[in-house]
């Protein structure tokens, strides 16, 4: 039968999920753990390949398993062989040729941008250009197979904190952080509407700069036919962990934005 996994992990100690050669990175971590339990046969699946310093609440592996072993891929079995910073919290027994990339209908993230005083409303304004099916070659590194559609595109703010919701029926390499980048040039005044409407003009190669890879978060992955069944006990364990984070993470930056604040 096949098994499908919800995983969520931080991206900061990882080379990106793709395994490569001699690096530690999400699909080694979860690949060992399977191998370890003694659950999978050959190779698996993933939704969408996140690069090096991304984030993940939403990634979705899929995997055969025997019918009688199917009890140990549940997710406080896997958890128990990963890494503290890599969860996996629900589960779903997936039709025969279910593909977790392939059979996507959509994908969405997130994006945390610390930039206070940024024209919302002009990003705003920017953002409706976006919507909708284009060719977005500017946004990315890759240049071929680049038409998608932008389903949703919403910007709001709290203490300085402007968060970036995306969803798209695909998305190609860096295509969220360069879209990122460019409202923030918008809403900061650096570019105008105009530079904007020619990022969308495949016939213009201008391309847009790419915000950084770790304030990224591959939200949640779209599907018809799975029924998740959630870990309880699991997501509990995995907030507990990721409250300690949190803590320690806000305490270095409040250091390091008193310091800042100093040498103004």
């Amino acid at each position: 039968m096949k098994i499908a996994l919800k995983l969520a992990y931080l991206g900061d100690s990882y080379y990106g999920f793709q395994r490569q050669p001699d690096l530690v990175t999400v699909d080694s971590e979860v690949r060992k753990a399977l191998e370890l339990i003694g659950v999978i046969h050959g190779d698996f699946c993933y939704a969408g390949r996140t690069d090096r310093g991304v984030s993940a609440l939403g990634q979705v592996i899929d995997f055969w398993i025997d019918e009688d072993k199917a009890s140990l891929a549940r997710p406080r079995c896997v958890n128990g062989r990963l890494p503290r910073d890599i969860w996996t919290w629900a589960w779903a027994a997936a039709p025969v040729g279910f593909s977790a990339r392939w059979n996507a209908l959509w994908r969405e993230y997130r994006y945390l941008l610390w930039h206070p005083g940024l024209d919302l409303g002009k990003m705003r304004e920017a953002a409706e250009m976006l919507k909708g099916e284009h060719d977005f070659r500017n946004f990315s590194s890759a240049k071929e197979d680049s038409v998608r559609e932008v389903q949703k595109l919403e910007i709001s703010e709290e203490n300085g904190i402007v968060t970036f919701d995306v969803r798209a029926n695909g998305f190609l390499w860096n295509m969220v952080r360069k879209i990122v980048c460019s409202l923030e040039m918008v809403g900061s005044g650096k570019k105008d509407l105009a530079w904007m409407k020619d990022l969308l003009n495949p016939q213009i190669n201008r391309g847009a700069p790419a915000a950084p890879a770790e304030g990224l978060i591959l939200m949640d992955v779209g599907y018809e036919g799975l029924e998740w069944q959630v870990d309880e006990y699991s997501r509990k364990r995995a907030a507990k962990a990721l409250a300690a984070t949190v803590q320690t993470r806000m305490a270095g930056a409040m250091v390091a934005r008193t310091m800042m604040k100093a040498m103004e």
